[in-house]
């Protein structure tokens, strides 16, 4: 038969075990509590890098509209070219044009 204090030792390993398992399941648990928080903040941040993403996709497909072809450009130049009578004011008209391809490229230089 097993005796009083045989009892009362297995009881306590029980007992020490008890709080053992206890220990690691509250470490257990605050590990889950730590992942479920890391996991959150990352799937945000993955949100706002996709978003980021759509964004600047969407600026590109914005900025990658065709350039005037060489005909459209021939059929501009011949145009004004009829309108200009000098030399002088060709030299202007050519300066604009020149002004504003320079803003063109400078606005293309920002997006990217």
């Amino acid at each position: 038969m097993i005796s009083e204090h045989q009892i009362i030792a297995v009881l306590e390993q029980l007992e020490r075990k008890i709080r053992l398992l206890k220990g690691v399941c509250d470490d257990a648990k605050r590990r889950v509590d730590f992942l479920e928080g890391e996991n959150k903040r990352l799937r945000e941040d993955l949100k706002e890098q996709e978003n980021l993403v759509k964004r600047l996709h969407k600026n590109q497909a914005n900025s990658d509209k065709p350039f005037l072809k060489s005909k459209e450009i021939g059929k501009i130049v011949s145009n004004n070219l009829s309108a200009t009578d000098t030399s002088t004011e060709l030299k202007q008209q050519l300066d604009e044009y020149i002004r504003e391809i320079e803003r063109c490229i400078a606005h293309l230089s920002s997006l990217s």
